[in-house]
């Protein structure tokens, strides 16, 4: 299939429902070739037929956006969540994964602190 900058935002849009970051739809518009590599990077990251199923990587993402603090990301992933079925279960286990992960890098970066005490 040839993939244009407006069968992107299309799929993004579908697959992403309410959850589509305001910038994408203002990339297509102002910036069509960056949002046809950020497809093509979306499809290699996030391969149809991959290793890891459909959730398992959604929720991966999900888990790194809420770590790093991408609101528009994580609006995404939950959506995009909602859409897959994923369990409440399941988001909240992610959210406390991405909260023990930011809490290892405080602790990690506390070294020269805690050498000097």
């Amino acid at each position: 299939m040839d993939r244009t900058h407006e069968r992107i935002l299309q799929a993004m849009a579908e697959n992403l429902g309410e959850g589509l970051p305001r910038a994408i739809p203002l990339l297509a518009e102002k910036a069509p070739g960056l949002l046809l590599e950020h497809g093509r990077s979306w499809t290699y990251a996030m391969p149809e037929k991959g290793a890891l199923d459909e959730k398992t990587r959604t929720l991966i993402l999900l888990g790194i956006a809420l770590a790093t603090g991408s609101e528009a990301c994580v609006k995404a992933m939950a959506h995009r969540a909602k859409r897959l079925g994923l369990s409440k279960e399941a988001l909240l286990e992610t959210l406390k994964i991405a909260r023990q992960a930011q809490a290892n890098a405080v602790l990690g970066h506390a070294a020269p602190l805690l050498e000097v005490l």
